[in-house]
């Protein structure tokens, strides 16, 4: 038969009761009030299936729950914001004995520090001997093994050699126990750590466990004084197990909640996108519309007001022309004249270069406005995607917490209801 699978609760007790849990210390965590993740609860990366009770398991509390759907539940989600000031106070207590072991530590290193040295000495003058002795060795390696000189200084090599291997043996012992002894205080402060959060978690499930069955027994209309009663009466193996799967529920809601979050993120941004989308393609509407306006009003200088007055101004100096000097008629032509160059210079040097720069302008934006357009459409393309992985993932995560708790009901139920059984 397939292993069954087991909680994340039970694998992390699993990893704190381990004889060599503490034989790999963890980063240092600040001395800070707060919930602090705990080295041997999953990371990130240890992803464990969570329990889910199946309908006898309340009747046989010895058999461990199975689920197929797999969460994650590290010690600051159960923890949460519960518990601050006594981790706060436990780890001031922590980093008190810390700095008690740190003193007996260099205290014993300092009385070791003459040995250490004596030792090193021993060490170093073994070490001169034996190189010595290969020296001595290595001028007669070319003779025959049965000669006696050679026969003789291969056998003062080798003493030479069993001299400095228990120099060095004793040396280095006594520096690695030197050592052992500063490494040993940060796993001790990391152990008492890691034991004080395992002890929050289990009140922590504890709490939930007994929240949601007096949850229960209120909607069986239960008083206060009848629902402590048959808290008591519920056995220990029974409230454990409930309080497993009150703390599962708790940490899958925790993740619903984030999901769902995450999931209003990705359409908030994805409605953005849309309405820059459209508000570009107006602008870029504009910015087309004013161009082709410019371009008419320079069409129509060009081909019908500067042609226009160009006539009129023929006309003007061809009636100046038959007007003689002393004619009355003659300034107000002259002045007419002069007002038509005004107007036709006014029109070819300042209206008609605007206009074309207004329709010049325009067609850039436009040109800008297309680009902005399509890295718009990509990144719509993106958040798109974004949103339909929050939605799965979001919509998963909703029914993993109503799994979890649907079956915390249950249990909680099937809790109530095996008390009186006990107390007959």
């Amino acid at each position: 038969m397939p292993e069954k699978l087991r909680s994340a609760y039970e694998v992390a007790n699993e990893r704190t009761s381990a004889p060599d849990a503490a034989a790999e210390p963890a980063p240092e965590l600040a001395s800070i009030p707060g919930p602090h993740p705990s080295p041997e609860a999953p990371t990130s990366g240890d992803i464990a299936p969570v329990s889910s009770a199946s309908p006898d398991s309340l009747s046989t509390p010895d058999t461990e729950p199975t689920t197929s759907t797999e969460t994650l539940a590290t010690d600051v989600e159960i923890l949460g914001k519960h518990y601050p000031v006594r981790q706060m106070i436990n780890e001031i207590g922590n980093q008190r004995m810390r700095a008690v072991e740190s003193v007996t530590a260099s205290w014993k290193n300092m009385l070791d520090t003459p040995g250490k040295m004596r030792l090193g000495l021993a060490q170093s003058i073994a070490k001169g001997r034996l190189t010595r002795q290969e020296r001595k060795a290595e001028a007669v390696s070319h003779l025959s093994d049965r000669n006696w000189l050679k026969r003789r200084r291969m056998r003062k090599l080798q003493k030479a050699r069993d001299r400095f291997d228990r120099a060095n043996a004793k040396y280095q012992g006594r520096k690695d126990r030197m050592a052992a002894r500063k490494e040993n205080v940060g796993k001790n402060v990391e152990q008492r750590r890691a034991d004080y959060r395992k002890e929050l978690r289990v009140r922590r499930e504890a709490a939930l466990g007994r929240r949601a069955l007096r949850r229960e027994l209120r909607a069986q209309d239960a008083g206060r004084f009848e629902a402590r009663a048959v808290l008591k009466d519920i056995p220990k193996e029974h409230l454990e197990r409930v309080g497993k799967l009150a703390a599962t529920a708790y940490a899958s809601e925790r993740k619903a909640a984030q999901a769902d979050k995450q999931k209003k993120s990705t359409v908030r941004n994805e409605n953005r996108t849309l309405e820059a989308i459209g508000d570009n393609r107006r602008r870029m509407s504009e910015a087309a519309n004013q161009a082709k306006e410019a371009d008419k009003t320079v069409n129509e200088y060009e081909t019908i007001r500067i042609p226009k007055l160009k006539d009129h101004l023929t006309e003007l100096r061809d009636k100046l022309k038959d007007r003689t000097d002393d004619d009355q008629d003659r300034d107000s032509l002259e002045m007419q004249i002069q007002q038509t160059e005004e107007q036709i210079k006014i029109y070819e040097q300042r209206e008609v270069p605007y206009w074309k720069q207004v329709a010049l302008s325009n067609r850039q934006r436009v040109i800008t406005l297309n680009k902005n357009h399509d890295a718009l459409t990509a990144n719509l393309s993106q958040n798109t995607a974004a949103k339909d992985t929050a939605v799965t993932d979001a919509t998963a995560a909703r029914a993993t917490a109503d799994a979890h708790k649907a079956e915390l009901m249950k249990a909680a139920a099937e809790a109530t209801d095996s008390a009186p059984e006990q107390n007959n």
